[in-house]
């Protein structure tokens, strides 16, 4: 794009600017600009997600720990071994709870809570349906499953699930027994 040549001297000004510093906004009587950052991390998705230190940091200390897009308090990656699952499955934020349920580990977890094995189905895929009693919330059953990119995790399900199959087709809100048939037929 061609442009007069006072505005593309005033776009080039922008954009030695862009290329100099990290953050900037411009206002009528002042400016704010923000050097770049020490650390900057994201995923192979492009989320900030980093497992050992933050995801963004500045010369000056300032930082921000984030887990597969959320941000999380920093001792929870910087001091791992102290988060707790008493801390895990109490947090207040449902997305920072889920996140430091993965962090600690989802069979850490249940082993920790003492995990009792309701039903195991030969799949790995359709799970183990385990009972276990949560810190301030009675007894909850989870389904332990292996996901197909070979990650473990649990996933809650109603106290009233009886098998490890009938479990894992309520996740995807279809009858059991069309989850074994679908299986019967691949």
């Amino acid at each position: 794009m061609k442009y007069e040549k006072e505005k593309s001297a005033d776009l080039d000004l922008w954009r030695d600017i862009a290329q100099s510093a990290c953050w900037w906004w411009c206002y009528e009587n002042y400016v704010i600009v923000s050097e770049r950052p020490t650390v900057c991390k994201l995923d192979q998705r492009g989320v900030v997600h980093c497992e050992d230190g933050p995801v963004v940091a500045f010369a000056d200390g300032w930082s921000v720990h984030a887990w597969r897009g959320v941000t999380v308090p920093a001792e929870w990656i910087e001091r791992r071994s102290d988060l707790s699952p008493q801390t895990a499955l109490t947090w207040p934020n449902i997305e920072q709870r889920r996140a430091a349920c993965e962090i600690i580990g989802w069979d850490h977890i249940l082993r920790e809570l003492n995990a009792r094995v309701i039903d195991t189905d030969d799949d790995p895929q359709i799970g183990e349906l385990v009972e276990v009693d949560l810190p301030d919330g009675g007894p909850s059953r989870f389904l332990r499953v292996l996901c197909g990119t070979g990650r473990k995790f649990a996933l809650p399900v109603p106290r009233d699930m009886q098998t490890a199959l009938q479990a894992n087709a309520a996740c995807y809100n279809i009858p059991a027994d069309l989850l074994k048939l679908k299986e019967h037929r691949t």
